[in-house]
């Protein structure tokens, strides 16, 4: 495949796009954990399972909210830290939301906390296909000689 100039500038775009989702979502979902911290309550969780799959890495906690035994998915923006199950943390329970909890070293419930990480890796891998490919391709053709 001749990668032209379109396919690179089109691949970098790609990149830059991806790039500005990831820290899109971190800063909304920094955001709305700086909040949760700033105004919820503090409890004790504990760690009670530990997921590590292919795409994703969490936590589940159990921690009591309102009166009421609650358990919650713990993720990470980035590299999530080891935490051994039965380790006791302090989160940080949402008052309008008890299900949304939070720690204050970036640990937070909503699904996509872990996404930012995931659309860098595709923005770095989409820069290295952009370049390499026209590089590649640049190298694989003849000069000019007119």
């Amino acid at each position: 495949m001749i990668f032209t100039m379109r396919r690179t500038i089109a691949g970098l775009a790609i990149a830059f796009v991806l790039g500005l989702l990831a820290v899109g979502i971190y800063l909304v979902g920094e955001q709305q954990r700086t909040r949760i911290v700033e105004h919820g309550s503090p409890t004790r969780a504990i760690v009670t399972a530990d997921h590590n799959d292919e795409l994703d890495h969490w936590y589940t906690v159990g921690y009591t909210a309102q009166g009421q035994a609650r358990t919650a998915e713990l993720r990470y923006p980035w590299v999530i830290d080891a935490i051994p199950v039965g380790q006791a943390l302090t989160v940080y329970v949402d008052p309008d939301h008890p299900e949304r909890i939070a720690t204050a070293d970036g640990y937070a419930t909503p699904l996509w906390t872990s996404a930012p990480g995931w659309f860098a890796v595709l923005a770095v891998f989409a820069v290295f296909i952009s370049v390499v490919g026209r590089l590649t391709s640049s190298r694989g053709q003849a000069p000019d000689n007119g």
